[in-house]
């Protein structure tokens, strides 16, 4: 098995909760005394038997509400608005509604809805096909695992921000007190005492060679020490049990001769957003990358903006293996010293996108292509570039800071329901 293919076995999206968070939907059905009993009997079972069988998930009718499970409100009828309102008190915001065609179904979902949203709570009407029933539950379950595992999380900072990230902080006091995110913060000397006594296994150093399309710059010697490296830094992350890191990585290049880039490509691909020069607002926007889709994601520079061709190229030398079916290992770019990573990414749909402000109440996003792209020699050594469907101006009148997150797929509306939900203002 490549280095590549051992880390995507490794991600198993275990460590942050993703797959252990609610899986199953709980469906509490309500209809109208005055239809055929019977008759609701068959279309309930046909509806939750439809969606069950679209989604893919676990679905059963229940009777309560619990935080066992993802709750949702079968509305079979007209005629049960007020019931539907009591059960959207014991509820937790916001209220999922399901509605079908037939009945006065959707004309009551819209009137609870609208009472919902009168009371000051958020809600959703799911309506549709059982497919996009079922699509829609399954965003609903990425969002809500999303949100509890991210709050709680321990974040590891390890040294100070980099002194040119003078846009990229995050209220402390917020992360706190509005997300109970614990930030734990390590002194970059701690890392590199780990650094020192850690040992390089010649196999693990041997795979990332010959897995290689090509060796560059870097020799066997720099590879040994990005291993190592990685393995301080994986000490670090079990001792403190984090979540997600970020490390002030510039400190490595400068006392070692080494780069972080090789342990930070490896601890995303083993399911630990790891970032780059102790950029938070960004790590926040890796990490939630991470628990939206369950893929690693990229973080990188915006290296290139071009608002006439709608693309925007973006680079760096940390690029998780497991997005590069090839890739060259090359010396880290600014300093020519160490290990650095010249992934090729593979052409495909993709999403671009960063949190800012020191609340992570400002959201850039954009979905568009990865297209081929040729390689420069005076940029970071994974280098990416993105063709968008929509205006990219913002960037150079309105940015929220330079680091953003490439992600492989459309996952722009499930980005932006959770910002909406729980970040924006």
């Amino acid at each position: 098995m490549s280095v590549a293919g051992k880390h995507e076995a490794a991600i198993g999206l275990g460590r942050h909760g993703y797959d252990r968070g609610m899986n199953k939907v709980g469906v509490i059905a309500r209809a109208s005394a005055m239809h055929d009993r019977e008759g609701v009997r068959a279309l309930r079972e046909r509806l939750i038997d439809e969606i069950r069988s679209a989604s893919g998930l676990t679905i059963e009718e229940t009777s309560q509400p619990s935080s066992e499970h993802l709750t949702a409100i079968l509305v079979l009828t007209g005629g049960v608005e007020r019931e539907v309102l009591k059960i959207v008190a014991q509820v937790p915001s916001p209220t999922l509604l399901i509605a079908h065609p037939g009945h006065n179904s959707l004309p009551a979902s819209l009137e609870v809805l609208a009472r919902i949203r009168q009371d000051g709570g958020e809600g959703r009407i799911l309506y549709g096909s059982p497919d996009v029933i079922g699509e829609g539950l399954r965003q609903e379950l990425k969002l809500a695992n999303a949100w509890n595992t991210f709050r709680f999380s321990r974040i590891g900072v390890v040294g100070e921000p980099s002194d040119w990230l003078v846009a990229s902080d995050v209220d402390r006091a917020f992360l706190k007190g509005r997300l109970s995110i614990e930030l734990v913060h390590v002194a970059i000397d701690d890392l590199l005492d780990r650094i020192a006594k850690a040992q390089a296994p010649r196999k693990e150093v041997n795979a990332f060679l010959k897995g290689a399309a090509a060796v560059a710059e870097a020799t066997a010697d720099d590879v040994r020490g990005a291993v190592q490296i990685y393995y301080g830094l994986r000490g670090l992350v079990d001792e403190h049990r984090l979540s997600a890191c970020t490390v002030r990585c510039f400190d490595i290049v400068k006392r070692l001769k080494n780069s972080g880039c090789y342990a930070l490509s490896r601890l995303n691909d083993e399911g630990v957003p790891a970032g780059c020069e102790g950029d938070l607002q960004s790590l926040c926007s890796l990490y939630l990358a991470y628990l939206l889709s369950g893929q690693t994601a990229f973080m990188s520079n915006i290296a290139d903006v071009d608002p006439a061709g709608r693309t925007i190229g973006v680079a760096h030398c940390m690029c998780p293996l497991s997005m590069a079916p090839s890739y060259t290992v090359r010396s880290h770019f600014e300093s020519g010293l160490g290990v650095g990573i010249a992934g090729t990414i593979p052409q495909g749909p993709c999403t671009l996108f960063r949190l800012g402000g020191e609340r992570l109440d400002e959201l850039f996003v954009r979905e568009g292509k990865i297209a081929a792209s040729a390689v420069r020699e005076d940029l970071c050594r994974t280098q990416v570039r993105v063709e968008v469907d929509e205006p990219v101006d913002e960037l150079l009148t309105s940015p929220l800071g330079n680091h953003h997150i490439l992600l492989a797929g459309h996952h722009r509306e499930t980005i932006e329901r959770f910002y909406t939900r729980y970040l924006a203002t």
